[in-house]
């Protein structure tokens, strides 16, 4: 529902404001309709964008990502203008596609400053733990959350009712864990404190057997935190 007000929000204020006259001398209905449905598409299209640039620039820079998304959609939202064109009979010259790619780029990047601009305030009204639990996959949703481990592109994340990957990386969700009883064990692993049975010690190393048997490693980087908060002496 939020995602449809956004999309009608976004429409109507570009009806009204018409930007690059593209609606100009059009009736109102005809302006929203075709603005509205314009973002619309580009909503859906980021909707299969977003998880395509997860996975294959997940280790970029968010403000790389977020340029890429706008420039992406771009491309999507202007090859959306052309064929639309052509149905009603209206063939845009080539010469002007690098002036339409151009125009949709700037409404792109507006477009993409709300998303993320939503996607924060969303985050921030939520409490710790509540965006990642939701990123669960449903057979093991419910569970106690033992840990995550990072695997390539993907998390690994360990419950009482088993593991599920999903596509993520660890830094995006120690963010969303912050305020949780757990702590970051290696540079691949979280746990939390509920998900521990045992500490283990051998040859001056220790790793954490979770009570699903797994053990999860302590690098020295991150023993000195856990030890003073408590989880071994």
């Amino acid at each position: 529902m939020v995602q449809v007000l956004w999309v009608v929000g976004i429409g109507s204020f570009l009806a009204i404001t018409s930007p690059f006259g593209a609606t100009k001398g059009q009736p109102p209905l005809i302006g929203w309709a075709y603005w509205t449905g314009f973002v619309g598409y580009g909503a859906l299209a980021a909707h299969f964008i977003v998880p395509a640039l997860e996975k294959f620039l997940g280790r970029w820079p968010r403000p790389v990502l977020y340029l890429v998304l706008s420039l992406s959609l771009a491309v999507v939202v202007s090859v959306g203008i052309v064929v639309m064109a052509m149905l009603a009979g209206e063939l845009v010259p080539m010469r002007f596609w690098p002036k339409l790619y151009g125009y949709v780029w700037v409404i792109s990047i507006g477009i993409t400053i709300v998303m993320v601009l939503r996607e924060r305030q969303v985050e921030g009204t939520q409490n710790p733990g509540t965006k990642f639990e939701s990123r669960i996959p449903a057979k093991i949703a419910g569970g106690t959350l033992y840990a995550i481990n990072a695997e390539d592109h993907y998390l690994r994340i360990r419950t009482s009712r088993g593991d599920a990957l999903i596509l993520m990386r660890l830094g995006d969700a120690l963010i969303e864990l912050a305020g949780m009883d757990g702590l970051r064990t290696h540079r691949s692993w979280w746990v939390a404190r509920a998900g521990v049975r045992e500490v283990h010690r051998q040859n001056g190393k220790i790793t954490l057997e979770l009570r699903d048997g797994t053990m999860a490693p302590v690098s020295r980087t991150y023993a000195p935190e856990l030890r003073t908060a408590g989880w071994f002496s």
